[in-house]
């Protein structure tokens, strides 16, 4: 199941989420009380959180910005395709990471910046 960037950048902009840049141990803290799918990542450094209740997609302050980018990149995925299981998410996140054109990264650099 592929997305392309610009239902990435689409789904984000629709969708009224707001990022938040929150230190690693409250985002593992708020993960306590995610889904099961969340739980059992939680031995796994948790670098990114989304929050549908909220609308807040919680990204790690301790990563630089290549890092923020990508996790904002997951996140989203995870917004727009929510059936996706952890693992389908990350080889996607993985996959899209390969192929974005500098401005399409650098987009994703300037929004969790």
């Amino acid at each position: 199941m592929s997305l392309t960037f610009a239902q990435i950048k689409k789904g984000f902009l629709d969708s009224g989420y707001e990022i938040r840049f929150i230190p690693r141990h409250q985002l593992e803290g708020m993960a306590l009380d995610a889904p099961a799918e969340v739980k059992r990542h939680l031995d796994t450094n948790i670098m990114g959180l989304i929050m549908p209740d909220d609308y807040i997609i919680g990204i790690a302050k301790e990563l630089d910005t290549d890092e923020r980018a990508e996790t904002l990149l997951h996140e989203i995925i995870h917004l727009i395709r929510p059936e996706m299981a952890e693992d389908e998410v990350e080889a996607l996140t993985v996959e899209m990471s390969a192929t974005l054109s500098p401005q399409q990264f650098g987009f994703l650099q300037f929004l969790a910046s």
